[in-house]
This record gives structure tokens, C-alpha cells and sequence, in this order.
């Protein structure tokens, strides 16, 4: 399997962000990206509700395909939960904030701040308390398709929202056809044509559907009468 992405260089990218306030903590990231892949990244994407594993964050996509993706993610409340239990490999950059994990059998956290690195490997799993706020660039590499169940089965089932699970889709299926019809993208000449038509469908639908599919903004204004 060839990958567009590097860990280590997605840590790398990710420490141009540390110390600078939000949002130009996370334009510092995407610019540190864009410098490395610079036809991969799409900064465009919408800030996208994500409810798994019992924690509720939000999320910004810069990039997915079926067996990689680069987002970052946190929320600046807090939150708790478990980490899932996937077939695929996870690095995570903490940006901002401060995150605990602990595994079966451990008593005390382990604390992760600005700068730490985390890494959960296919097959394990963690449980995970965001304290006060976190923000981590995260680095996912592996079958993602199989992970889709676990991200959308709270979103969908507990919090019943369905907006935010067709929008989700979308945007994933908008980031697929982009990569495949990109001609960095890596994978063996022969199949590059078929992926690039393959590519025209999904890549015409996601971004329209992302768009339908957007919620109406949360603003408190309060109606009268």
C-alpha cells in the first residue's frame, strides 16, 4: 500500500501551530500541510459535529480517502469517551488543550499536552477525558470504511442527528472523489484512469449534498413574543 502521508511530517506540521491563538493556530497547520502536499489538501471543508464512542467534538477534514485521512479535531468544553476499537492506526499531535488516556489495566492517566504525540494502533483501544479543551491534529491510516459504523452510530442513534451523519458523508464522499481524481495521488499507473472516472461522480455529488446538508448555525437569538 502506498500512502500520501508521513507521521513524523504530520507532526512536524503540526508544531508550526503551537502557541498561536485559534483560528490562526489551525491556518498555521493547514499552511505547514499545504507546504508538504500541497495538491492534497483542501482547506475548504466545513467544522462538522462528531458523536462516538460517548464524545462529542468537533471536526475539520483536510484530507480522506478510503485508507488515510488528516482533520483536526477538540472542543473547548471538554468531553469523555471511548477511543473505539479499530482495524486502523491513529497519531494525534495535541495542538492546544489537554487530553488523559488509560488503557485496560492501567490505574493512573496518562496527561498529553501541546506538542505530545499519541498513538492508539489497530486493535487497541483507550478511554479518554479532554479535561477543560483539547485540539489535536490527527493522522489516520488503514481500512477506514470500517470505522464509519463507529462514527456514526451515536451521532445517528442516541442523538438522532441525522443532518450532521448525511453531512458527514458527504464531505467524506466529496474527499474521496478529489483523491481519486488527483494525479499525485499514489497507486499504480495501470489503475490511475479508472480511479480518475470513478473519481467524476462522487466528487460532482459530495460537495452539493455537503451543502444541502449544512445545518442552520446555532446563534442564541432569542425570538420574541
Amino acid at each position: 500500500m502506498q500512502y500520501v502521508f508521513d507521521p513524523d511530517v504530520v507532526h512536524e506540521c503540526a508544531l508550526a501551530g503551537l502557541g498561536k491563538p485559534k483560528p490562526e493556530l489551525f491556518d498555521a497547520v493547514a499552511s505547514a500541510l499545504e507546504s508538504h502536499y500541497p495538491s492534497h489538501i483542501d482547506r475548504s471543508l466545513p467544522w462538522l459535529y462528531s458523536i462516538a464512542g460517548g464524545a462529542m467534538i468537533q471536526m475539520k477534514l483536510y484530507f480522506a480517502s478510503l485508507f488515510e485521512y488528516i482533520m483536526i479535531w477538540g472542543t473547548p468544553i471538554g468531553s469523555e469517551g471511548h477511543s473505539g476499537r479499530h482495524a486502523c492506526g491513529f497519531w494525534d499531535t495535541v495542538l492546544d488543550g489537554e487530553t488523559w488516556y488509560y488503557a485496560e489495566g492501567v490505574f493512573e492517566p496518562r496527561i498529553f499536552k501541546p506538542g505530545d504525540r499519541i498513538y492508539v494502533g489497530a486493535g487497541q483501544a483507550v478511554g479518554m477525558n479532554f479535561t477543560n479543551g483539547v485540539w489535536a491534529l490527527e493522522y489516520e491510516r488503514g481500512p477506514l470504511p470500517l470505522s464509519i459504523p463507529f462514527g456514526l452510530a451515536d451521532v445517528s442513534l442516541s442523538a438522532l442527528d441525522g443532518l450532521t451523519a448525511a453531512q458527514t458523508l458527504a464531505v467524506y464522499t466529496a474527499c474521496i472523489g478529489r483523491h481519486w481524481r488527483n494525479p499525485d495521488a499514489p497507486g499504480s499507473p495501470l489503475l490511475r484512469p479508472i480511479k480518475r472516472l470513478a473519481g467524476i461522480l462522487p466528487s460532482l455529488v459530495g460537495p452539493p449534498l455537503a451543502s444541502l446538508f449544512t445545518p442552520r448555525p446555532w446563534t442564541n437569538e432569542i425570538p420574541r413574543g
